[in-house]
């Protein structure tokens, strides 16, 4: 019997930090981040073919290490491009731990890494030390090889390989320099500069502050290396040596700020007729003003008690107003009795009033005690304390418990759509043909209504038992029939109460009743919200059985487990349950990704990105989310149900990459998500004002391309394999060829050449 092969994307973010004779970057896979669009995955590193999970108890060292839970592809890998100081003639030992838990006949593990070069491409230098055989072992194990450095390579692609169908840990992976290798005297012009990544400083207003010491090694070049700085904050930055014909200089940079805020700088290090060589990074800092630090107040300082019946709510606002702040206010709410209160918002922008809505919502009788916590850089914390009492409110009539499953095959439905009209608020749920099982706990599947709504509820909480006890509920759907036209299962489930690492969650279930044998369970990860930043939203979720090995008769189930007592107040709502339908309304795009590299301060404004709904009978809304939306700007808030056309406009004064998404949502469509990239780095050498927005999207099994000026685009694989040069007229590429994963695009124009990530689903 074959598994439903359900597949999330995956969406790559990038930052860490690293030990300063490491050059590989998070290489105890410490840092990482998991997403509800996109999995799990590890900073810095890109992953194609291979799908990752965090082990956090067998591991070599460090806090956790990487899973590798199954390859997909017969070049699945794991990857990390380092460019850094290489020193010519020296050599470098490379090095991974692995530990294999389901081997393919001990052909699991292999590397394929190699050298890179601006003028030849990739070096054959090594190969029969970079380029190995696969190898096996099912204990933690090293595999350890030195490479020296060629002469006129930039870069170096640390590659590892797993193969199909393996299973296998890594920790505690290493690039570095031997040390006491003599290094070849280059006979070719060089220049190094080390190091060129620096800890943002925290300046003083009208007061200065020194980076570490930067040393810059030269030879064989006819003129002197210049040092520049850039950028719209260059002025509040300088440099000890401006120029050198020294073989080694050290020179240190200063930020001298005259006014509070962050501030960057870009460094260039060059010389005439050399350009190849020229290097550049970044300076960072921020400036308070020790007499006007950042403050933060609320108003008012003491709230008013709140009150309400249990399964009710009530909400207040206070405003939250700051002065002299470098970053915008966090808050996060801290439980103390209870968890009834919550904020919609933990982002509020700074040196402005903003309004703070905070709502309590009982579960139960009794009183709630909480905090919250705003915060910013160099700033005092503010805490305002949230009490509440909760009366009585509609008590539940409990019906005796179902304990048992029923598969009664019988009868199954080609079409299903449960709006749950029938259902009676805390009471349980009863609905002709399905079923409420708790086989452990002792809270079933309520009815509920909310807004003049009826819908599914449930919960562990029960206000007078404190337990550590597990609570299991499932919610069983009726016999559903796979001898039908539509074979999409669609619901809408909201969470509430959710908080930072919750053991509860609601899953969605495969369930094949064979006669004869055993009941088939297979859960199904389709992104069930399970965040606090989730709390209170409605999600519209498609899950499409289209072509799985289904057999004729099947069933679907929820499944919620956690503890069930007064320590878990999180909730979920289910609605809108079908199965079967050919008029399922639809919401279309012809952007799947916006990519745009920008310049600090400055507006940029994406292409216009299109929207059709299909069979919608409410309104499109949009909205933003992800790791920085505070950055991003909607032209509309909302769309007509037909659809139409809107914009994504970004400002940042922080260079870097900055990630989002556009969530679009209409009652009955599934929920469609645009992922948005920009990229902000300051322009040496070139006006800001000509620089170019550069936007990425693709639909219908292409890449396209827009800039003005575009001369050429060059695409290569995640792992920087030149796979082909494509010229301005068209400005697209065809993905069908491509196999799913990451790949780099290089955009070339008549004012710059830029580098972006692009997603091939």
């Amino acid at each position: 019997m074959k598994k439903l092969l359900l597949l999330l994307p995956l969406w790559l973010l990038a930052t860490s930090a690293l030990a300063a004779d490491e050059m590989l970057f998070n290489p105890g896979f410490e840092d990482s981040s998991s997403n509800i669009l996109f999995g799990t995955t590890f900073d810095e590193w890109s992953a194609t073919g291979i799908t990752l999970a965090v082990e956090t108890t067998d591991k070599v060292e460090g806090e956790q290490a990487l899973k590798v839970t199954k390859a997909t592809r017969n070049e699945s890998y794991l990857s990390q491009e380092i460019t850094g100081n290489f020193e010519a003639g020296a050599t470098y030992r490379l090095r991974i731990k692995y530990k294999v838990l389901t081997s393919q006949s001990g052909n699991d593990v292999k590397l394929n890494c190699y050298w890179e070069s601006p003028r030849d491409g990739e070096l054959k230098h090594d190969s029969d030390k970079l380029k190995t055989d696969f190898f096996t072992a099912d204990t933690w194990t090293e595999k350890s090889v030195e490479t020296t450095f060629p002469e006129g390579a930039t870069r170096f692609y640390f590659n590892v390989m797993v193969a199909k169908n393996a299973s296998v840990l890594f920790d505690d992976f290493s690039f570095q320099k031997v040390e006491g290798t003599d290094p070849v005297v280059p006979t070719e012009p060089t220049l190094t500069v080390s190091p060129t990544s620096f800890t943002e400083l925290r300046g003083l207003l009208n007061q200065s502050v020194d980076y570490p010491t930067v040393t810059l090694t030269q030879a064989n070049l006819d003129q002197p290396v210049t040092i520049t700085i850039t950028g719209k904050d260059a002025q509040y930055f300088s440099a000890s040596v401006t120029s050198t014909t020294e073989p080694t200089q050290e020179v240190v940079f200063t930020y001298a700020p005259t006014v509070i805020g962050r501030h960057t700088a870009t460094v260039t290090v060059e010389c005439a007729g050399h350009y190849k060589l020229s290097q550049t990074f970044p300076l960072k800092g921020y400036c308070i003003d020790p007499d006007n630090p950042p403050t933060i107040t609320v108003t008012p300082a003491t709230v008013p008690a709140f009150t309400a019946k249990a399964d009710e709510t009530s909400t207040q606002k206070i405003t939250l107003s700051s002065q002299n702040c470098i970053d915008d206010i966090r808050a996060s709410v801290e439980h103390i009795e209870g968890a009834a209160f919550t904020i919609k918002n933990t982002l509020f922008v700074k040196n402005i009033s903003n309004a703070v809505t905070v709502t309590f919502a009982p579960k139960a009788a009794g009183e709630y005690h909480s905090k919250i916590h705003f915060t910013t850089l160099e700033g005092q914390e503010v805490v305002v304390d949230l009490n509440g009492t909760a009366t009585e409110g509609d008590t539940p009539v409990e019906e005796p418990l179902n304990r048992v499953f029923n598969w009664d095959m019988s009868n199954p439905r080609a079409q299903l759509f449960e709006t749950f009209d029938g259902a009676v608020k805390n009471k349980t749920l009863q609905v002709e043909g399905w079923q409420s099982v708790t086989p452990q706990g002792e809270r079933p599947w309520w009815g509920y209504e909310l807004d003049g709504e009826k819908m599914a509820k449930a919960t562990g909480y029960m206000s007078q038992v404190s337990s550590q006890e597990s609570v299991e509920m499932w919610l069983v759907t009726p016999p559903l029939s796979y001898k039908t036209e539509g074979k999409t299962f669609t619901f809408r489930v909201m969470a509430e109460n959710f908080f930072e690492n919750c053991p509860t969650k609601l899953e969605l279930y495969y369930i094949d009743t064979i006669p004869g044998e055993p009941i088939y369970f297979q859960p199904i990860e389709v992104g069930i919200p399970d965040t606090p930043d989730q709390n209170g939203e409605w999600n519209e979720i498609h899950v499409n059985l289209e072509g799985q090995d289904i057999p004729d008769v099947f069933f679907m189930a929820f499944k919620y487990t956690g503890l069930w007592g007064n320590e878990n107040a999180v909730t979920y709502y289910l609605d809108d349950i079908g199965w079967g339908r050919t008029d399922l309304p639809e919401i279309k795009s012809d952007s799947t990704q916006v990519t745009m590299i920008a310049s600090p301060s400055k507006d940029q404004t994406s292409g216009k990105i299109t929207i059709t709904g299909k069979n919608l009978s409410e309104t499109i809304k949009l909205s933003l989310g992800g790791a920085n939306p505070s950055k991003f700007k909607l032209s509309t808030q909302s769309l007509p149900a037909e659809g139409g056309s809107f914009t994504v406009t970004f400002n940042s004064n922080n260079t870097g990459v900055h990630e989002a998404y556009v969530k679009l949502a209409s009652r009955g469509a599934a929920d469609k998500y645009i992922p948005l990239s920009v990229l902000v780095k300051d322009q040496s050498g070139i006006d800001g004002a000509d620089v170019q927005t550069v936007s990425i999207t693709q639909s219908n099994h292409r890449i396209h391309v827009s800039a003005e000026g575009l001369q050429q685009i060059s695409l290569y694989s995640a792992s920087g394999l030149y796979l082909g040069q494509y010229n301005a007229e068209n400005g697209s590429i065809e993905t069908t060829e491509l196999a799913r994963g990451i790949y780099l695009l290089q955009v070339t124009t008549a004012g710059t050449s830029t580098t972006h990530k692009v997603i091939v689903r």
